[in-house]
């Protein structure tokens, strides 16, 4: 019977709580918030404390301070973890568009320079080439799509 009761208190101090929020706006609902959050964390560590309940909390906050210096260390990956965040966010349509470079098409003498070919190649060589860049710097092995796409254009610049 007495947990019917405070069950019965606790809904109604939350059901005028509610009231008050919803009625009030701005800073003050802010405000209002907070206090009901730390009145609540303070409640049930009351209740806790009554009914000999305080010694999980007690041990999770040790076990939280035990790893404390752990959590500091990777710290420092945070900035890594925020770009990292935001590249997944902007979506892999801005990951594959090239730099603007001016140019659509690509002359023989860029082709060539890009395949590491010299003058008087022939077409088996051009394969060769691209085969042997492609394997460096193809996009499913870490690679750029840019570049994969550079390397193709060439191939298609010198075999085309």
């Amino acid at each position: 019977m007495p947990r019917l009761i405070i069950l019965i208190a606790v809904a109604a101090i939350a059901l005028i709580l509610w009231h008050k929020i919803t009625k009030t706006s701005g800073e003050e609902r802010k405000k209002l918030v907070m206090w009901s959050i730390i009145g609540g964390v303070l409640a049930v560590l009351g209740m806790l404390a009554v009914t000999g309940h305080l010694n999980v909390i007690t041990a999770a906050i040790a076990g939280l301070i035990a790893l404390l210096p752990r959590a500091m260390q990777l710290v420092k990956y945070l900035p890594f973890i925020s770009r990292l965040y935001q590249q997944n966010k902007a979506g892999p349509q801005q990951a594959q568009t090239p730099p603007p470079n001016g140019k659509q098409t690509m002359s023989t003498e860029e082709a060539m320079e890009i395949l590491g070919l010299k003058p008087g190649y022939k077409g088996e060589d051009v394969i060769q080439a691209h085969r042997r860049m492609m394997q460096k710097v193809h996009p499913d092995r870490g690679g750029s799509d840019y570049l994969a796409a550079q390397i193709n254009k060439a191939k298609d610049t010198l075999l085309g």
